[in-house]
């Protein structure tokens, strides 16, 4: 059972929270079936961006066989077969196909859910070898999580929280490029796409991009949309925002811990005190608006 889980990268499904994104923005926490459309959109994404991971490993699997970290995961190290693998693949992708049929998902979120699955399958299959277009392919992932839980609610997200999105998954792409970059866990015969990085430039796109998503989100913090809906006070959710976006720039370049970016967002104390710290507020000055 572990090593099913392990192959299905259940612990990646930290990352679908973005679905869960649209919800929390909205302000709309106490209609129970908002919450429920959302958890289904949640769930959903996690079969897909399973299914993307397997296909990954499938297509990998001689590369993953000879990398030094990679070669311990289920597939390449042979705890589970390729035809089984195979089959838990069509499995998922049947069952995230018929929740989709039968809970009745608005077309908008098929569509979106279709795009990531889409953009992934041609990610793996060739343009991950491609420098720069690569981290972008990667990031829209996240973005599409934001769209995708949005279009399942049925709700309008305001285009700075979609650029803030973009920025923040960018950042976390090329922390984990610099990473793989600057410890050789990635041979050039397995990540072509390398070739076309060094730690310096990696470095400027880790500073410009923290500095975007700040700026774009005290601008989100600052506009109508989000005081209508949470405060005036909603802009003292900058500091964390700051907080956190320092911290993670200080814990991909002077502690070079980039390599593994979810694990370090939800297990690092000072990036975990950041979230808290910022959900704590936001949720605050939601309740207490303009008083």
């Amino acid at each position: 059972m572990k090593d099913f889980f392990e192959l299905i990268r259940w612990n990646h499904w930290a990352k679908n929270v973005f679905v869960l994104a649209p919800l929390f923005f909205s302000g709309d926490y106490y209609d129970i079936s908002n919450v429920a459309q959302v958890l289904k959109a949640f769930f959903i994404f996690c079969l897909v961006s399973s299914c993307v991971y397997i296909f990954n490993d499938l297509l990998d699997y001689e590369a993953d066989s000879a990398h030094n970290k990679k070669r311990l995961r289920p597939l390449p190290s042979g705890r589970i077969s390729k035809p089984m693998a195979v089959l838990i693949l069509s499995i998922m992708f049947i069952s995230a196909c018929l929740l989709l049929y039968t809970l009745r998902m608005p077309i908008n979120f098929i569509y979106v859910v279709s795009l990531y699955a889409l953009i992934n399958l041609v990610y793996s299959t060739g343009l991950k070898h491609i420098p720069v277009l690569e981290l972008i392919l990667v990031s829209s992932g996240f973005v599409l999580r934001l769209v995708g839980g949005g279009e399942a609610l049925s709700i309008g997200l305001s285009p700075w929280i979609i650029a803030a999105t973009a920025s923040l998954s960018l950042l976390i792409t090329v922390a984990k490029r610099r990473s793989d970059l600057v410890q050789k866990s990635d041979p050039e015969e397995q990540r072509a796409s390398l070739i076309g990085y060094n730690v310096e430039f990696l470095n400027a796109l880790l500073s410009i991009l923290v500095s975007v998503t700040i700026v774009v989100y005290v601008i989100f913090s600052i506009s109508d949309y989000a005081t209508e809906r949470h405060g005036q006070f909603i802009i003292f959710s900058s500091i964390p925002v700051l907080i956190g976006m320092f911290r993670f720039l200080q814990l991909a370049i002077v502690f070079e811990r980039g390599d593994f970016p979810t694990e370090l967002i939800t297990r690092d104390k000072g990036m975990v005190a950041s979230i808290l710290l910022f959900v704590c507020i936001f949720i605050l000055t939601t309740f207490v608006g303009d008083i």
